[in-house]
């Protein structure tokens, strides 16, 4: 489990006409196959008409691509080439455009892009961004080119398909680490929750890990602690930095061995005053715990978790939830 999570595949948007009644969406679906083919996992941009449809579907999915393929299909042929009677030159596709600009805003860098002969050169947001674009003339052969394109990269270790812009939280269902509590002198049962730096480049910087619901499943009753950073695990300080590929733990909770059904949250000590950030959780019972963890410059990660409390210290059970990803 944690080694086809930690080999996620990269994520490609791919921004593509559409046009009805043309072989556009035709184009698109054979991009995509190529590129499923070659271990990534692509998302085709339908334009959208509404604004909620726009945050929603596109903005969402630019912000979590690792990759664009940008296609520019030719549109309609400018006046001004016709009146001047020059070779025709036609318009590109406005929404491929306007998305290329989104791109360039939210930093996407690892740009394919494809134009279609005949459009108007260095115009839109193309001429802004450093991207080679490839010209193309043949619209039947272009899933072949782009599926070439992208071998390249990944032969040369430019693109690669298994990484993400992500944080990842796991767990291995069986680990724990017995150890004496330096303030109490109790030998405690510490359970931790394993983040992962999925980025190939960035360092994830100032990760802070949260609590942020607990739930019992059967009564549905619901405890929301005061947020507070949680203790990463062999160190003091509230925030860390992760390497790419890389991974740190975080205390989730511990119980001591002499009152196991007693459940303490992983809360960092050495930052709080306050003592109602270490209330227990008492069994039998059954937990759903939702913890975040939060970084400066990859985006924010939410995982569930089902915590089982019995009488003994062996009944306690502590996994992820399906369906996080």
């Amino acid at each position: 489990m944690v080694d086809n999570q930690r080999q996620r595949k990269a994520r490609v948007f791919i921004s593509c006409g559409q046009t009805k009644g043309t072989d556009e969406p035709q184009i698109a679906h054979d991009v995509a196959e190529k590129l499923i083919g070659l271990g990534f996992l692509p998302y085709i941009a339908v334009e959208e008409q509404t604004l909620n449809g726009l945050t929603d579907n596109i903005f969402r999915q630019l912000r979590e691509s690792e990759y664009l393929v940008f296609i520019d299909f030719k549109r309609e042929e400018l006046v001004d080439s016709v009146s001047k009677g020059n070779q025709s030159v036609y318009r590109g596709s406005l929404f491929s455009n306007q998305e290329l600009a989104i791109a360039a805003f939210i930093d996407i860098n690892n740009v394919l892009a494809f134009q279609e002969s005949g459009v108007k050169k260095e115009d839109g947001i193309l001429k802004f961004i450093q991207a080679q674009c490839f010209p193309f003339i043949d619209r039947h052969s272009l899933a072949d080119v782009i599926a070439q394109k992208v071998t390249d990269k990944l032969k040369k270790g430019i693109w690669d398909s298994h990484w993400r812009n992500e944080l990842l939280l796991e767990r291995k269902k069986s680990e724990y680490d017995d150890v004496i509590n330096m303030d109490t002198n109790r030998m405690a049962r510490y359970f931790h929750i394993r983040v992962h730096n999925l980025h190939r480049e960035k360092i994830a910087y100032n990760c802070t890990a949260y609590l942020k619901v607990a739930e019992n499943p059967v009564t549905k009753n619901t405890i929301e602690p005061d947020i507070v950073e949680y203790k990463w695990k062999g160190l003091t300080i509230p925030a860390v930095a992760i390497l790419p590929k890389g991974h740190r733990d975080f205390d989730a909770f511990y119980v001591y061995h002499d009152s196991p059904n007693l459940v303490y949250l992983g809360v960092n000590k050495f930052i709080v005053d306050y003592s109602g950030y270490h209330f227990a959780m008492e069994g039998p019972n059954e937990y759903n715990l939702t913890y975040v963890v939060c970084s400066d410059n990859l985006p924010p990660v939410e995982s569930k978790f089902r915590l089982h409390v019995g009488q003994k210290l062996d009944d306690i059970q502590f996994y992820e939830l399906a369906g996080n990803e």
